[in-house]
């Protein structure tokens, strides 16, 4: 016998609030984590006078900007069920080597060869992950931390010492942190871009679906015929990339770059990412959850610096952060999986539905793997 939920005489209609708290815009985390912005955004404008000045605005969207460029790569990797902790060492080492080169380089092209060059050597470094992943069969935690020191290595080599002026940089890189295209700061332009390419590759392309299945499942994923190893490749160059593009954000920004730019950033970025709402498990969130979380990191940031408060406590609270956001994403994820279960025990004897005639459409493919693709 089939039992039907809401059969019987008992069932009631949900309430409006709960019909409310049950619609998936509100269900989504993005939602919660703007609605946690403006919350501290508006209490921090009433405690703190200098928290109101333009200067200190447009100071913590840049700092947020360059954060989030990286945190948009990292959270690629993570959705693929990957992490990579080289991305502070990869982001200094572009720092200084691309840097260093813009700097005899003149004429028009040299913002557009720069950024290719900070793209392409992040994507080189990021694939010397992936190798390390996918071929020596190294987990992704034990292959980036050897990265890490590996690319730190080399950071210290390549500047012997010596440290990259503002001096040395062009024109053009020095006064990007301080230039406006059309009343906004080229950094927040930049990380708009990241944001809005990399989220139209996660829905509108095949790879951004394959990378969220491989996340959710990787062993139903390789029986779906996807390329894992492939995607594995492509989403530690993307990180690596990103992050390079970071190191030329990090030049203009600091002018003075020396053997430890970058260092302990990757946790920034992480923490950026989880605190967004994207799963250290692998297959959900989404590139815009890293970006509000790098927004909502940099304010709390912000306004415990305005406070006058320790840097250390600095460290401590984004530690703190990050032991909350995944805590918080676990107990919802059980809580979340309780209807599905309960629907599974009300089916009764009728058994599973029958499979499709046809090809599996995305929404088929997320179902068959354990959960939505959430692109």
């Amino acid at each position: 016998m089939t039992v039907r939920a809401g059969a019987g005489t008992g069932a009631r209609s949900p309430s409006g609030a709960r019909r409310l708290l049950q619609h998936p815009l509100v269900r989504r985390s993005e939602t919660g984590l703007i609605a946690i912005i403006v919350l501290i955004t508006i209490v921090a404008a009433c405690a703190l006078s200098d928290f109101r000045t333009a200067t200190n605005a447009n100071e913590a969207f840049n700092n947020a900007a360059q954060i989030a460029v990286v945190a948009i790569g990292e959270t690629v990797v993570i959705l693929a069920r990957q992490i990579d902790l080289s991305v502070g060492a990869t982001l200094g080492l572009s720092a200084f080597l691309v840097g260093s080169a813009v700097g005899h380089i003149s004429g028009p092209f040299g913002p557009v060869l720069g950024v290719l060059m900070a793209l392409g050597l992040g994507g080189v470094l990021g694939v010397g992950n992936a190798f390390l992943v996918d071929r020596v069969r190294m987990p992704a935690i034990i292959a980036t931390l050897a990265t890490l020191s590996i690319y730190s290595g080399l950071q210290v080599i390549v500047t012997n010492g010596s440290q990259l002026y503002v001096s040395q940089v062009p024109a053009w890189l020095a006064n990007l942190r301080s230039d406006s295209w059309l009343g906004i700061g080229p950094f927040i332009w930049i990380a708009v871009i990241c944001l809005v390419v990399t989220s139209f590759l996660m829905r509108m392309t095949r790879f951004g679906r394959d990378v969220y299945a491989l996340g959710s499942n990787p062993e139903a994923a390789m029986y779906l015929g996807i390329r894992t190893r492939l995607r594995t490749f492509e989403s530690f160059a993307f990180c690596g990339a990103l992050a390079g593009l970071g190191g030329l954000l990090y030049t203009s920004q600091y002018g003075n770059v020396d053997a430890t730019a970058g260092n302990g950033f990757e946790l920034t970025v992480i923490a950026a990412a989880v605190i967004g709402g994207v799963s250290l498990f692998g297959g959900s969130g989404t590139p815009l959850s890293a970006v509000l979380g790098a927004l909502l990191l940099t304010e709390i940031e912000n306004i415990l610096a305005l406070m006058r408060i320790s840097i250390f406590a600095e460290q401590t609270l984004e530690g703190s952060a990050i032991v909350v956001a995944v805590a918080v994403y676990a107990i919802a994820s059980r809580r979340l999986r309780r209807p599905v279960r309960r629907e599974l025990l009300l089916v009764g004897d009728d058994g599973p539905p029958a499979p499709p005639a046809g090809p599996l459409e995305p929404a088929q493919v997320g179902a068959a793997l354990g959960g939505p693709l959430d692109a």
